[in-house]
């Protein structure tokens, strides 16, 4: 059974990083700060962030994408034809991110976030999976001015998504995590999903997950389960169906990552009533293949409850184990 977040974590928290992030940026963007020490600071927090999960004893790391304002926003950065526009409204949360615009056909061209990668594999002994955004979220968080077609603007994000993911597993990069939160919100059509699926994930040499969080899946699962990823990643708690669902499979024919904890709400889930989620899956999917994780990402919840949730998740998984 391994322990790990979905993908992002808390940006500020005065006690336990030297420096808070949101005030950094601020005095970076009044030309208070260099360029070098924007830089630094993003270092300090991953570093501070990553030892943070190392020392809580999760198993499976991710540099909590410290840099990253939303999904889309750091990669549609890095390509040509992208512009970052004003803000909207992310899914079902009262908070905004900045919607790409593709005015024509969009172009990758060099890696644009190896780097960042690099860096947090630095911090730790530990593995530190790669997480993008999958190409169908990407998509639909978009405003197409080009190819004003859902399917056509999808597989070619795929196509650089798989050049990216490439990269990273070049640069060392054993778990590659594509985020879906679209999958679930409106009429989703899963058969361009698993269609993007397969051609993000063609020839890269790592293990592949998908994660989907916030919506309801509506009978998306099974064809999830089928789809040309390794791992499959749900969100147990927005969407209690699935839990219903896969408990009725007669086996879990992939990896699975139990999004497990509300990753949006303070309240500290006890070992009990996460012992019982468990074990309702765990036997169909074998407990070497079973990760166990928060819902969504960890960037909603003020740091101390946010950590709390992150060592009760890894106590679950020890008492669990010592019992079973």
């Amino acid at each position: 059974m391994i322990t790990t977040i979905v993908g992002n974590y808390p940006k500020v928290a005065e006690k336990s990083y030297s420096t808070t992030l949101i005030s950094t940026i601020s005095k970076w963007q009044r030309k208070e700060l260099s360029d070098s020490q924007l830089e630094e600071a993003f270092q300090n927090i991953t570093r501070a962030v990553i030892q943070e999960q190392e020392k809580a004893g999760l198993d499976l790391l991710t540099d909590g994408q410290i840099r990253w304002e939303d999904i889309v926003t750091p990669f549609a950065r890095g390509l040509e034809s992208v512009e970052i526009n004003g803000l909207s409204r992310w899914f079902n949360n009262n908070v905004y991110y900045r919607k790409p615009i593709l005015h024509g056909e969009p172009v990758w061209k060099k890696p644009i976030l190896v780097d960042a990668y690099l860096f947090a594999k630095s911090c730790t002994t530990k593995p530190v999976k790669a997480v993008l955004p999958g190409p169908y979220s990407f998509a639909i968080l978009s405003e197409d001015r080009h190819y004003k077609n859902l399917r056509a603007f999808t597989r070619k994000m795929a196509e650089l998504l798989n050049a990216e993911a490439k990269t990273l597993a070049q640069a060392g990069a054993a778990f590659i995590q594509w985020d879906e939160p679209a999958v679930g919100f409106g009429k989703t059509d899963i058969k361009l999903v698993l269609e993007s699926l397969k051609i993000v994930t063609e020839g890269v040499q790592a293990k592949t997950a998908v994660v989907t969080y916030y919506g309801s899946l509506n009978g998306a699962l099974d064809s999830l389960m089928r789809g040309p990823v390794d791992v499959v990643g749900v969100d147990v708690v927005s969407d209690p169906q699935t839990y219903t669902r896969l408990k009725n499979l007669s086996r879990i024919p992939k990896e699975l990552i139990l999004g497990c904890m509300d990753a949006r709400n303070t309240k500290l889930e006890s070992t009990e009533s996460l012992h019982r989620l468990i074990k309702g899956v765990a036997k169909k999917v074998g407990m070497d293949r079973l990760y166990l994780s928060p819902n969504c990402g960890l960037e909603f919840l003020p740091h101390t409850q946010a950590l709390a949730k992150v060592k009760r998740l890894v106590q679950t998984a020890r008492t669990f184990k010592q019992k079973n």
